[in-house]
């Protein structure tokens, strides 16, 4: 559904920083706002915090991925795994 919605300017600018540092567009979290708001029926909420839960962690995975804990094993350490 399309609809014509009358925001201010710094409202929209804001929720529009938002939804990029996000990595989603305006209209997804204009969505998901409404969701959180209470719009629609609790399993749509629900699902829509699983969602967003799982789209975190896979920033969170994508950001952290090149990070190691420790030393690098040896070959003979790997292949004794």
């Amino acid at each position: 559904m399309q609809t014509t919605l009358r925001i201010k300017d710094q409202i929209y600018r804001d929720a529009k920083a938002t939804a990029a540092q996000r990595g989603i567009t305006i209209t997804k979290y204009i969505e998901e706002a409404l969701v959180a708001f209470g719009s629609t029926s609790d399993k749509d909420n629900l699902e829509a915090r699983i969602e967003e839960r799982n789209q975190l962690m896979e920033q969170l995975l994508k950001k952290t991925a090149h990070f190691r804990i420790g030393d690098r094993p040896t070959r003979e350490e790997m292949n004794a795994r």
